[in-house]
C-alpha cells in the first residue's frame, strides 16, 4: 500500500516533505516536538513577509521569539474569515500554487491560496485519511456530490447528484453495474441513497467502506448508510482553510486529528487552528466556525494521534420558544426512526427524505420527499408529531422531488435561517 502511495505523489511531482505512513506510528512527544519545531518556522516567517500578520504581533507587543511552543499561541490574537477577505496584507503572491473556495456555509465563500507545501501536505493527508478504510487510488470508487466536482478516472464513477426517483434509479444502475469497492460523498446525498436502497430492498454487493465528507454526520445517518450498504462507515472532517483535519480508523473511537499539518486548540468549545505549512496565505490562529472536541482517551489502534470530535457550524439546529430542538431528536420524534435491528415496522417509509429549515418568526418550513406508496395518513402522523417536537413553531410543508442543494451540492439537515436567534443563543451559549 505505502508503495503504492510513494509512486502516486511522485506521479504529481511533489517532493516528499514528511512521510505520513511513518509519522502515525510516532508518539505523542514526537508529534509535539514536530508540531513546535514547524511552528516556530511558519511565525518567524510570517512575522517578516506577511504583513497582515506583523502588524497583529507589533499591536500585541509580541515577537517571534515569544512564541517557543504551542503552549504559547494564547498570545495571538484570533484571525478572523472577515479580517482574511480580500486582504492581501495576508498573501504572499509569489508562493501561490493553487485557489481554492469555502463552501460559504456562513453566507459568503472565502477564496484562500496554498504554497506548493501546503498543496502537498493536503494530499498526502487525504491520502494517508483514506488508506485506513482501506482505499488507495487504483480502486474502484463511486462518488456523490463531490465538491470537487467530476473526478476523471476509469476506476471511478461520478453518481447523479440530483437525488430524484429517477436519478437514484439510475444511480444504483450505475452501482449495480460497476460494483464500486468504495463510496465517498456528502452526507446528505449517501443518506438519502442508503435509505433508498433500504426502502426498495435493494443490495448493493462489494462495498467496502463508505467515506461521508462536508456535513455533519449523525448516529442515524450512519446506522442507515452501514446498514444500506453492509459494511463500515469512516468518518472525516477536513477544512483546507486553516489544514484542520481528522479521519476514522478502523477501531471507530473517535477521529485522529493530523498533528502534523496543523495545531487545533479548543477555545471554549470552537475550533481555532494554525495551518503548519502553507505559507502562501498563511493561517494563524484562524477561528473556522467549526466546534472541536478533545476526547480524553487513546484509540485501541495504537496510534498515538488525539482523537476528537468536530462539528460544523453551529446552526444545524431549531430554536423554539421552550428551547433547542437537534438532529438526533428531530429524526428520531419526526420520520420515526428506530435503530438497526429493531422494527423496521416503525420507520415512516413513505418518506424518503426531509430537510427542516427555520426563518425567522419561529416559522418552520419542511421540504419533504414522498416515495411513491406515502399515504395520506402517513404525512398527517408526521405533521403531528412534529408538531408536538417543535411546540410553538408554526410549520409549513412543501413536497418537492429533492432536497434542495447549495451551490457546492450540500444537502444539510436542519438550516437555520433565523439569524438574529442564532446569534442570541450563541451569546447565552
Amino acid at each position: 500500500m505505502i508503495n503504492k502511495i510513494n509512486k502516486l505523489i511522485k506521479r504529481f511531482k511533489f517532493k516528499r516533505i514528511i512521510d505520513l505512513n511513518m509519522s502515525q506510528w510516532w508518539s505523542i512527544d514526537k508529534l509535539e516536538d514536530f508540531q513546535n519545531q514547524r511552528l516556530r518556522k511558519i511565525i518567524k516567517y510570517v512575522y517578516d513577509n506577511i504583513l497582515g500578520y506583523r502588524e497583529k504581533f507589533i499591536k500585541a507587543k509580541l515577537k517571534p521569539q515569544d512564541i517557543k511552543t504551542k503552549d504559547d499561541l494564547w498570545k495571538i490574537p484570533i484571525t478572523t474569515r472577515e479580517e482574511l477577505q480580500n486582504n492581501k496584507d495576508f498573501v504572499n503572491d509569489k508562493l501561490i500554487s493553487a485557489t481554492l473556495y469555502t463552501g460559504g456555509s456562513t453566507g459568503t465563500s472565502l477564496k484562500y491560496y496554498e504554497s506548493e507545501e501546503s498543496r502537498e501536505i493536503r494530499w498526502n493527508s487525504h491520502l494517508r485519511g483514506w488508506s485506513w478504510n482501506g482505499y488507495i487510488p487504483g480502486k474502484k470508487l463511486a462518488i456523490i456530490s463531490s465538491a470537487q466536482g467530476l473526478v476523471k478516472d476509469k476506476n471511478t464513477i461520478n453518481l447523479i447528484g440530483g437525488l430524484t426517483i429517477e436519478n437514484l434509479e439510475k444511480n444504483v444502475e450505475q452501482l449495480i453495474e460497476f460494483k464500486p469497492q468504495h463510496l465517498r460523498g456528502y452526507v446528505g446525498s449517501l443518506y438519502i441513497l442508503a435509505k433508498y436502497c433500504l426502502d426498495n430492498n435493494i443490495k448493493l454487493e462489494g462495498i467496502e467502506s463508505v467515506d461521508p465528507i462536508s456535513e455533519n454526520l449523525y448516529n442515524f445517518q450512519r446506522e442507515i448508510m452501514e446498514r444500506a450498504f453492509d459494511c463500515k462507515v469512516f468518518e472525516e472532517y477536513c477544512c483546507n482553510d486553516g489544514g484542520a483535519c481528522a479521519w476514522e480508523c478502523d477501531s471507530h473511537e473517535g477521529l485522529h486529528y493530523f498533528m502534523e499539518r496543523a495545531i487545533i486548540e479548543d477555545v471554549d468549545g470552537e475550533m481555532v487552528v494554525t495551518d503548519l505549512w502553507n505559507r502562501a496565505m498563511p493561517f494563524i490562529r484562524y477561528k473556522n466556525g467549526d466546534s472541536v472536541k478533545f476526547l480524553d482517551k487513546k484509540c485501541s489502534c495504537e496510534r498515538e494521534l488525539p482523537l476528537i470530535k468536530a462539528k460544523g457550524r453551529d446552526n444545524d439546529f431549531l430554536i423554539t420558544k421552550n428551547g433547542i430542538v437537534g438532529a438526533t431528536y428531530l429524526m428520531y420524534h419526526g420520520i420515526g426512526y428506530v435503530g438497526a435491528g429493531e422494527d423496521d415496522s416503525k420507520f415512516r417509509t413513505g418518506i424518503r427524505a426531509v430537510q427542516y429549515v427555520q426563518k425567522p418568526g419561529y416559522l418552520l418550513e419542511v421540504n419533504l420527499v414522498k416515495n411513491k406508496w406515502c399515504k395520506d395518513e402517513e404525512i398527517i402522523s408526521f405533521e403531528n408529531i412534529l408538531s408536538k417536537v417543535t411546540q410553538s413553531m408554526k410549520i409549513r410543508i412543501n413536497f418537492v422531488d429533492d432536497i434542495p442543494k447549495t451551490k457546492k451540492g450540500k444537502r444539510s439537515f436542519i438550516i437555520n435561517d433565523d439569524k438574529e436567534l442564532l446569534n442570541k443563543w450563541r451569546k447565552m451559549k
